[in-house]
């Protein structure tokens, strides 16, 4: 045991990304009272657990024989990973695509101690269970089936990943977008509340420094509203926004960095858009 060939972990990483993938995917719908295909990824895959259930098997190889150890190695092992994972997600995508910040003795919303407990059970529960069916099945595969395998799942990984990723940036530039929208729209609010609540102050000071301070104030209005279209443009793109509704679909429970942009209108998108075709 834990003797594995690069193929054998691939396999092994394929397999609890399904299964992590199969129970995310039962307990959000049950959850939500509706189907969802739960993850990053479009495929039935779950990297998070494929990733925490590898690093569980490595991490607790020294104990194997100590449930107590293997508890605590799996447990501090799967949380140092989740947080990780969760911090460098909403640090390039500037969303959060899980948030404990209701759970009782969590950390940023990254983790809780509910979650890592629950990681320490299953670790105890893949290392004297669930993994020796498991293991028995993937070593009685022969050694080039598991090669076209890995290969074939190496291939679909990549580039799902690399969909969902596009995916994911189309969310992030609407959301920066969104955000540029709310700055300019004030600045261009402050201009006009200026000249309607002060208009002769502004009058006396615009014959005061003459017509450049005119032309500059209508330039600056004119270069405001470019922008503020340029940034809605980005927002109603419907190819970005087809793309940002798939992903957010997967995971309901997203939350954003600065809560200023509305989830729910592109969580709703596809099924107005269904609803009018």
């Amino acid at each position: 045991m834990f003797s594995y060939s690069i193929t054998q972990w691939i396999s092994f990483f394929m397999i609890y990304c399904l299964i992590g993938w199969i129970y995310e995917s039962i307990y959000v719908s049950i959850e939500h009272r509706k189907w969802v295909n739960r993850g990053f990824l479009h495929g039935p895959f779950l990297p998070i657990y494929g990733f925490g259930a590898v690093i569980i098997l490595v991490t607790t190889i020294p104990v194997r024989t100590n449930y107590f150890l293997i508890f605590l190695f799996g447990m501090t092992s799967s949380t140092l990973l989740e947080y990780i994972t969760g911090y460098v997600m909403e640090k390039i995508f500037h969303v959060k695509y899980w948030d404990y910040s209701n759970q009782p003795f969590n950390l940023n919303g990254y983790i809780c101690l509910g979650c890592s407990l629950a990681w320490g059970g299953f670790s105890m529960l893949l290392t004297g269970v669930l993994h020796k069916p498991i293991e028995r099945f993937v070593l009685s595969i022969p050694n080039w089936g598991l090669t076209i395998i890995s290969l074939a799942f190496s291939a679909y990984f990549i580039i799902d990943m690399i969909t969902s990723a596009q995916e994911a940036f189309d969310l992030k530039k609407m959301i920066l977008a969104n955000e540029d929208v709310q700055r300019l729209q004030k600045r261009l609010d402050v201009i006009i509340a200026f000249v309607e609540d002060d208009k002769a102050k502004f009058e006396e000071y615009l014959r005061e420094k003459g017509e450049q301070i005119s032309e500059s104030k209508e330039a600056l209005e004119r270069e405001i509203e470019e922008k503020l279209s340029a940034a809605k443009a980005r927002i109603e793109s419907q190819k970005m926004r087809i793309r940002a509704a798939r992903i957010v679909r997967r995971n309901p429970r997203s939350v954003l960095i600065r809560h200023t942009f509305d989830l729910d209108t592109i969580r709703n998108y596809r099924r107005e858009k269904k609803k009018k075709s």
